[in-house]
């Protein structure tokens, strides 16, 4: 009688022996994915141990179907580093900014001193829901946070799922917590001076702790003229602007003062000739106080090698992070502590009030455009601050005003 053809992830008759060392050895046929039948065999101290070994083992067993690049049994530590391998070598990636922040971001699920579950020594085979979560809670992580991670990790085991090394994503069913949507609000154009004057007052003090820092007032300037982001404008060189029209324009009414936005600096402050999106590589116009203060300071500054219109004192491009950081620390002091409009204040913060202001003169593609977004969704989400405008539509509801006498029934008095 033939031998009954086995189904796919099924196995035949278990066999044992003994081996001449004493141990036992069990072997059987499987059905692997891929219709093949092989034959595999666990060894064990005694005959039922060698059985059970062979048991488990075709319980967690893939098959040999995969690509091997990586196996049930690899960690998750080395998961995340072949993501990361992948994620860097995509043309159509996250860029190398973004992999940096998403690295920072996973150290609160995979560093033993900020989680007492750390993930990066489990077995992929053995990752559950309940695993991320505990990693996430013994981090005590910020909802806005265990999302961020949680996007990642969801990323990363979708990739061991394509290589066939499980079967099914444990991070898509981590709950999250709700993040409040909290829409961060532009400084209101009738108190820029005043953020202007406590910013340049700070900058210039001769009583102050440290250097002094004589960019930030010409930087925050740029930022209210532009709305470019701060990595865009620590990014701009000299050969980017057009303070002068060209002997081809020379006398034309028409033209005007501009930039082209052509990078950005990264937060390890290195100058890159991309930007955060595919419409962030534009051209924006310059109002002529912007343009004024642009040709002041390319007639004050000494040249440097890397062309730029805001360089530190070593001759090197400014950090994003330090701007940020000095804004921070004049919010702080109590010097300002009175100054309401000032507390929050970002380098973003411009960003939205530029925004807010071309809305309200042209419209939010306008304010698309200028921002360098890739969708007015975007722009009009988290960056316009529209005025609450009621619309008068009282000519055609006072049409429906009652007739006389309509109005006296039950509840008239």
């Amino acid at each position: 009688m033939a031998r009954q053809r086995l189904i796919v992830g099924t196995y035949g008759e278990i066999n044992c022996s003994r081996r001449a060392n004493g141990t036992w050895l069990a072997r059987a046929r499987y059905c692997d994915i891929d219709g093949v039948v092989r034959e595999y065999r666990k060894s064990g101290e005694t005959k039922t141990k060698a059985k059970n070994n062979l048991k488990a083992f075709f319980v967690e067993h893939t098959g040999t179907f995969g690509d091997g690049a990586l196996a049930p049994d690899d960690n998750v530590q080395r998961l995340l580093d072949f993501w990361f391998e992948k994620a860097e070598q995509s043309e159509t990636g996250p860029s190398t900014e973004t992999l940096e922040r998403y690295r920072s971001h996973l150290r609160w699920v995979l560093d033993p001193n900020k989680t007492d579950q750390p993930l990066g020594a489990y077995q992929l085979r053995h990752v559950r829901p309940v695993i991320i979560q505990a990693a996430l809670d013994s981090a005590g992580v910020s909802a806005d946070m265990r999302k961020r991670i949680r996007s990642v990790l969801v990323r990363a085991f979708d990739l061991a799922i394509f290589h066939e090394a499980i079967n099914g994503n444990p991070a898509t069913s981590v709950p999250t917590v709700p993040v409040p949507k909290v829409k961060k609000k532009p400084v209101p154009a009738e108190d820029l001076d005043s953020v202007r004057t406590a910013i340049r007052e700070w900058a210039n003090a001769e009583k102050r702790t440290g250097p002094r820092s004589v960019d930030l007032p010409d930087i925050v300037e740029m930022l209210v003229a532009t709305g470019m982001r701060i990595g865009e404008l620590l990014a701009l060189r000299w050969s980017d602007i057009e303070l002068s029209p060209p002997p081809s324009r020379r006398g034309d009414e028409d033209w005007f003062p501009w930039l082209m936005v052509n990078g950005q600096i990264t937060s390890k402050g290195k100058r890159v000739d991309y930007g955060k999106t595919d419409a962030a590589i534009r051209p924006i116009a310059l109002p002529d106080w912007a343009a004024a203060l642009l040709r002041r300071r390319k007639v004050a500054q000494t040249p440097n090698d890397l062309d730029a219109v805001f360089i530190t004192r070593n001759g090197t491009w400014h950090y994003p992070t330090n701007i940020q950081g000095r804004l921070r620390h004049i919010r702080l002091l109590d010097d300002y502590a009175d100054l309401t409009f000032l507390q929050g204040v970002t380098p973003h913060s411009f960003r939205r009030t530029v925004a807010t202001e071309i809305d309200e003169v042209y419209d939010a593609e306008a304010a698309k455009n200028q921002l360098g977004h890739t969708s007015k969704t975007v722009t009009e989400r988290h960056y316009i601050n529209r005025k609450l405008v009621v619309p008068d539509y009282r000519a055609a509801t006072e049409r429906l005003a009652p007739g006389p006498g309509a109005g006296e029934g039950a509840g008239a008095e």
